[in-house]
């Protein structure tokens, strides 16, 4: 086992100072300025931000290990929104990569999971579409946006239970027409919308209207973004509760902190909630418009011992890249596997392997392939483990 240091990643939307989770690893290595934003902390072998051994003379762990980790492991602490977006499969992040390598830096996909820490706050996936129908019938300004006759259409279709390829064409158009209207159109469509939400005496989405509001405090120069809330699920995850992020479907983190863990590579095709480029016309057309529920959104672990829950993808999908365990208790054993693991100590203090090692809040290990751990801990552990199956 090695004690390594991850890499700080200062976004603008991350939680400022010391009360960040990121601040708290960073604060191992260096003192925590108290009006930075600590927003992720990555370890793995990514060029942007490559993790260090302690105890081998600063050796990178991509020099260490003498290969790139298939992924990549971080610490997120989310204070304000992160963009509307999605990523590529391994077939779109090629032909990203190679028209366009300043915004899409790398060739590989990025499926990704996020296991909440704390109290999680996300969009994920389409809705069902009998709900963006009734919003869309709703409000005024959904129509305005989206085109009055598509919706109509929309609504149709799903009236009369046509097939789901009819009304998923139909939803792409409403979408699109929603996400390239112009933008003095999207000004006027928030004020009015915000007149709508904050003069009704009978708000039956109140919780939306929160949350649209605060988005457009967020972002008040009239982000088009602000409008996705009807489209999405929106989702409060639990501390524990995971959500699997395949290729192509639409997400927005918006507050909380989380472990998350996805394919080494930094490829995001981002639409709306954000300063930075975005590319809407490609996030548009490379969309998984599938309808879900939240329920199907989430993603459980499966306990495979006393102390450890598995998080795998490959029970659901074809991503195989990266595996995430959930570990807790006073004690126990972790089985060996035949490949590199990273650790991350989230809370807990003890020993590991018969009292060699020392571990506390905020520690970070890599564990070398074929190595068991037996842990003591004198408060309950919370740690989290990342490896890969390939």
């Amino acid at each position: 086992m090695h004690p390594i240091r991850g890499t700080v990643q200062p976004y603008a939307w991350g939680i400022i100072g010391s009360s960040s989770l990121v601040a708290q690893f960073a604060s191992k290595f260096s003192s925590i300025i108290s009006t930075q934003p600590y927003a992720e902390y990555w370890m793995g072998t990514h060029s942007k931000g490559e993790s260090y051994l302690l105890d081998n003379n600063q050796t990178s762990l991509k020099s260490y290990l003498n290969i790139d980790l298939p992924f990549l492991f971080k610490i997120l602490s989310v204070e304000k929104a992160l963009s509307i977006q999605a990523h590529p499969n391994k077939e779109h992040a090629k032909i990203l990569h190679k028209l366009n390598p300043k915004e899409y830096p790398d060739d590989n996909h990025k499926p990704e999971m996020a296991i909440a820490l704390t109290k999680f706050e996300c969009l994920c996936a389409f809705r069902p579409y009998n709900e963006i129908n009734e919003f869309i019938k709703k409000y005024e300004q959904l129509q305005i946006l989206c085109d009055k006759n598509l919706c109509e259409q929309f609504s149709n279709s799903i009236s009369s239970n046509m097939k789901l390829s009819i009304q998923q064409s139909l939803l792409k158009q409403i979408y699109s027409n929603l996400m390239q209207s112009s933008s003095t159109i999207i000004s006027q469509c928030i004020n009015a919308h915000l007149e709508v939400i904050s003069s009704s005496t009978t708000d039956s989405n109140i919780e939306l209207s929160h949350l649209f509001k605060n988005l457009n405090k967020q972002y008040p120069n009239g982000d088009v973004g602000l409008f996705s809330i009807y489209f999405f699920n929106y989702i409060i995850l639990n501390p524990g509760e995971a959500i699997l992020l395949k290729a192509n479907i639409p997400h927005a983190y918006l507050h909380g902190q989380c472990i998350e863990c996805m394919a080494c590579s930094d490829n995001v095709v981002r639409a709306g909630l954000t300063p930075k480029f975005k590319d809407i016309s490609t996030l548009i057309n490379m969309l998984d418009y599938q309808p879900l529920t939240i329920e199907q959104t989430k993603f459980s672990g499966k306990k495979i011992s006393e102390n450890i829950i598995q998080f795998d993808p490959r029970h659901v999908s074809n991503i195989d890249d990266f595996i995430v365990e959930e570990i807790k208790g006073n004690n126990g054993f972790i089985d060996a596997i035949d490949k590199p693991s990273l650790m991350i100590i989230i809370q807990g203090q003890g020993t590991m392997n018969k009292e060699t090692v020392l571990f506390n809040e905020a520690d970070v290990f890599l564990i070398d392939k074929q190595t068991s751990i037996d842990f003591q801990c004198n408060n309950d552990l919370l740690a989290y483990r990342a490896y890969s199956s390939i």
